[in-house]
């Protein structure tokens, strides 16, 4: 009973760290974490959550209440501040995970460090991610040639993933033409999944000056 009461009251005060670390593994990381991974991780983030709400507890004047987890093993260290401090953190730890996908998704780290030149690598995933998750309206439209069956895909991009094998792209308001450009049919969506190899993709979205 001893070790349970412990790991219980363990996982109580991790869930904001664990609830972080679903989050992103969910819509931040590339590759599912292993299990060791995703514990430390939670582990990580949930740190940074109890300190950014003490943070925030000690500009707004508030007592913060520390955990003692020297008899959690024996009896109940979860008080009503604590409780209430625990919600606070799952709060905190949602608002952060939040801006921490948009952080992942947008490189803002990466930015900072090529606008101040310091690197000039654009990140670990490989062109495809860095292109399709830019913000240039460049990308959002597209000619997809198939040079296999001849055809050319000319849409807008609504989604787009990628496995370890196939390269997906759900595309809106498709024309689909024949390599010499003339208009063969039109589609108000089509799903496209190629070999990573495979792909020969256009961009023709040119700015008015």
């Amino acid at each position: 009973m001893k070790i349970d009461l412990l790991i219980l009251q363990l996982a109580v005060l991790l869930i904001p760290g664990l609830i972080w670390a679903r989050l992103d593994a969910r819509y931040a990381l590339k590759k599912p974490p292993s299990d060791t991974e995703f514990f430390l991780r939670a582990f990580q983030f949930g740190l940074v959550c109890y300190a950014v709400t003490f943070l925030i507890y000690s500009i707004l004047g508030w007592p913060f209440t520390s955990f003692d987890l020297t008899d959690a093993g024996t009896k109940s260290v979860l008080t009503s501040n604590i409780v209430y401090e625990i919600l606070f953190a799952i709060g905190v730890g949602i608002l952060l995970s939040i801006l921490w996908i948009y952080s992942v998704t947008y490189k803002w780290l990466t930015l900072f460090l090529q606008n101040i030149g310091a690197t000039k690598k654009y990140g670990d995933e490989d062109v495809w991610d860095y292109t399709f998750n830019s913000s240039s309206p460049a990308v959002e439209y597209i000619n997809f040639r198939d040079f296999e069956n001849k055809l050319v895909y000319a849409g807008w991009v609504i989604n787009y993933s990628e496995t370890e094998k196939l390269r997906e792209l759900v595309l809106r308001d498709v024309q689909i033409f024949d390599l010499d450009g003339h208009l063969l049919f039109e589609m108000p969506m089509i799903y496209l999944s190629r070999a990573a190899g495979n792909i020969h993709i256009e961009f023709p979205y040119n700015p008015k000056p």
